[in-house]
């Protein structure tokens, strides 16, 4: 080798590298290409699907549940001068509020469809002071020179896949934007999943990403034409009705609940995908879509039902109620700190009974130590054996998915507890805004009506004019309540007093129904309600004072003179039962209660 060779060479150690880093560069070269190869195929492939009409899986169908009809929420009718509108159908108003929009959207026109459940309906009141009402009237004064068309499709009981379906619906109605407000009623229908939940989560979590290719879309179909038994078994659903069914439609109180911390994780993992599909069918009609973070009471609502964990054996279950039982005689006396740490002494033996956090958060408020309070009634939340609140971890879902798709997150608990802050020195969400468990008072509703405004305002969708500000909104406040029909309080306090008279709450719902007969006078709904509430509480002869006033007003009810049978059958006057029975029957042959209620008491003469 000559001496030019022998200094062109490079050494053992740096030869390896030289060829190492070259081997590198034409991988790495190698991986581009390729990426890029397949990006373009992708992209074209998409393109192609998309001309010959393939729809993402994600846009026409719910990957976990079906539905066996469609009942539309919208038909069309004709106004006198001819012009087309869509309004609210007649089989749907039981859920909905009655609602009317042009089938063509005028130019100078902006539409803005409020979805989600009995929240977004306004529950217990009504469209006119529900936070989609707020913002509508916030809007038509604030900037007077657009036409705003803000529907209220918010449906009673609606959980998130229902809300999704509807969305579907109402797509071709030129929507300029959706504002979705769910998560409270994701446990209210039963439901079972087939073996696709079965699988790990980032395996739904990647079926969802692919479902918004029209790629995936046809892959699909191929798969579904060559093999259809063994896909369709692997994706088995369940299939609900058109109509919503809630279990508490079909029980007394939530009895029908029980523990099942699989199906809390499959209906959590379903609730993340149908957020998703709602941000994918916005955006597939160039519509926005801003999210509601909801809000619950924490404070003034205990769990609708507890259970004891599985596995407690009787000395242990013996050895909790005992400090339970003890706890509580401490804390009814206002002995806060010995309740409290009775409380905690019961918490190793069995952390999963949800009363027991809810109790424990109690103490912590009532000695001021609110941040532990609130974490306390938060897992009250979470162990609810009957969760009519959103938990802790769907709210982190609704936090997530938003910040992924980078749309607006409307925080209205922050917002509720600033309000809060304002007049207390907690805030810890309870009675101040809540009529109920879920439901917030009009000034509640009110508030986030006018965040949901600062928000279209701060993304240039609306323009306040020079006069708009506090003056102004007050108005509009007093212009709202004013218009509202005095009984309608009435009829939202008899409607709350229904659910938490459902869920075995008897003290609250008495106060409810109470109020309402104050505004609406005598009404034999109230009066066979009040009955109910006070024979739960085992005050038998109010229950009876209130039912004998239905007589007059309605004797032939159904039930009617059933439950004043069996009152009078409880207090021991079985020849006084009989005769009611009997009268029961002879309007109504096919109750099964009068005729098992008169039988025991024939036997007893």
């Amino acid at each position: 080798m000559t001496k030019d060779k022998e200094q062109a060479a490079p050494s053992g150690a740096d030869g390896v590298a030289q060829s190492f880093a070259a081997r590198l560069r034409v991988l790495c070269k190698n991986v581009f290409f390729t990426m890029l190869i397949l990006t373009v195929f992708f992209a074209a492939s998409e393109l192609v699907l998309a001309l010959i009409g393939v729809r993402p899986v994600l846009l026409t169908e719910d990957h976990l549940v079906g539905f066996s009809e469609h009942i539309p929420q919208f038909v069309e009718a004709r106004r006198a001068d001819g012009s087309v509108i869509l309004k609210t159908a007649n089989n749907k108003r039981r859920l909905f509020n009655i609602q009317t929009f042009p089938k063509n959207k005028a130019s100078n026109s902006y539409r803005i469809f409020c979805m989600g459940g009995s929240t977004t309906y306004g529950r217990p009141y009504y469209d006119a002071v529900s936070f989609c009402g707020w913002l509508r009237a916030f809007l038509r004064a604030a900037d007077p020179m657009r036409n705003w068309e803000v529907i209220n499709a918010g449906g009673i009981s609606f959980a998130s896949y229902r809300v999704a379906k509807l969305m579907d619906e109402l797509k071709p109605y030129a929507p300029d934007l959706f504002i979705v407000y769910s998560g409270q009623n994701e446990f209210l229908e039963q439901r079972s999943y087939g073996i696709l939940m079965n699988l790990p989560s980032w395996v739904l979590h990647a079926d969802a990403v692919l479902g918004s290719t029209r790629t995936y879309a046809a892959m699909r179909n191929v798969l579904d034409a060559l093999r259809p038994d063994s896909l369709q078994q692997a994706r088995k659903r369940a299939k609900l009705s058109g109509e919503v069914d809630e279990i508490l439609n079909q029980t007394m109180g939530p009895t029908s609940y029980h523990r099942d911390d699989t199906l809390k994780r499959q209906i959590t993992a379903h609730y993340r995908l149908n957020l998703s599909r709602m941000v994918h069918n916005a955006r597939s009609v160039n519509a926005d879509i801003i999210f509601v973070q909801p809000a619950i009471n924490l404070k003034d609502m205990s769990p609708f039902k507890s259970e004891h964990k599985a596995g407690l054996n009787a000395e242990a279950l013996k050895q909790w109620q005992a400090l339970y039982q003890q706890a509580t005689a401490l804390h009814e006396a206002g002995r806060m700190g010995e309740a409290l740490g009775l409380y905690r002494r019961a918490l190793p033996i069995d952390d999963r009974y949800a009363e027991l956090h809810y109790r424990i958060g109690q103490v912590l408020f009532d000695l001021g130590e609110y941040h532990g309070a609130e974490q306390a009634f938060w897992r009250a939340v979470d162990e609810d054996i009957a969760p009519l609140r959103i938990l802790s971890p769907m709210q982190r879902i609704v936090k997530g998915v938003a910040s992924r798709h980078n749309i607006p997150l409307i925080d209205f608990p922050r917002i509720l507890q600033e309000a809060y802050f304002a007049q207390n020195d907690h805030a810890v969400l309870g009675k101040e805004y809540f009529v109920d468990h879920v439901h917030t008072n009009m000034e509640g509703y009110r508030l986030l009506g006018l965040a949901l405004l600062d928000q279209l305002v701060k993304q240039g969708i609306a323009t306040p004019v020079a006069s708009w500000g506090e003056a102004r909104m007050e108005r509009v406040k007093q212009e709202a309540i004013a218009g509202l029909d005095p009984r309608e309080e009435g009829w939202a306090l008899k409607n709350l007093g229904k659910v938490l008279d459902w869920a075995g709450k008897f003290d609250e719902a008495h106060n409810a129904f109470l109020r309402a007969l104050e505004i609406l006078g005598p009404d034999p709904v109230i009066f066979f309600r009040l009955a109910n509430t006070l024979s739960g509480r085992g005050e038998l002869d109010e229950a009876l004072h209130y039912l004998r006033q239905v007589v007059p007003i309605d004797p032939n009810r159904a039930d009617l003179h059933q439950k004043i049978g069996s009152l009078l059958a409880q207090q021991g006057k079985t020849n006084e039962a009989i005769e009611h029975y009997q009268w029961e029957l002879q309007h109504h042959p096919n109750n099964h209660r009068a005729h098992t209620g008169l039988a025991i008491q024939l036997a007893k003469q």
